[in-house]
């Protein structure tokens, strides 16, 4: 394995902050674009289904703020602080996520979600000490540090990591099936 780095969340890609569309205006929602919330099932690896979702004219409300397939998005504020998903479609999060649309040429998308997961427990942690409803901004975000191998390596670590949730996965499965 080569040597690792330490790398700035920043340097990880493009940071960008959700926005949330008008909610009093009712045409913005209950279209076709996954709006992704904390509230909305951040315990898995890939983004679900989502309990909003915005139609084009809320989609123009946000511009600049609609993510690509295989973003990193992560919770930064409330009880929820730290949890991350990896969107499977354009999508869009409201202002309590930041979200890295990660460099794919010098890093492993499925390698910076394993390190958002272990660096979101410290960011958990280190804000719950600071304010009565724990909240991390962008620049913050950005600069928080992980420690990162040559991509190679960080394929080759992510893969074994994706390898053991699909098995997780597997057997939750199973144990619900049962339970059934």
């Amino acid at each position: 394995m080569g040597e690792w780095k330490n790398v700035r969340v920043g340097e990880l890609g493009k940071i960008i902050t959700g926005k949330t569309p008008k909610t009093s205006i009712s045409d913005n929602y209950g279209g076709r674009i996954p709006f992704l919330t904390p509230s909305d099932n951040m315990s898995v690896k890939y983004v679900g289904k989502t309990s909003k979702t915005l139609t084009e004219k809320g989609l123009l409300e946000v511009k600049n703020a609609i993510l690509p397939e295989n973003s990193v998005c992560v919770s930064c504020i409330g009880s929820d602080l730290g949890k991350a998903v990896i969107t499977t479609c354009p999508t869009v999060t409201n202002q309590q996520i930041n979200s890295i649309i990660v460099d794919e040429k010098s890093f492993d998308v499925s390698f910076v979600y394993y390190a958002m997961q272990i660096l979101g427990k410290k960011m958990n942690f280190i804000s719950k000490t600071s304010t009565a409803v724990p909240i991390v901004n962008k620049s913050s975000f950005s600069s928080y540090e992980i420690k990162c191998p040559p991509r190679e390596d960080q394929k080759r670590i992510a893969a074994v990591l994706s390898a053991l949730d699909s098995k997780i996965e597997c057997n939750k499965k199973i144990n619900d099936n049962l339970a059934a």
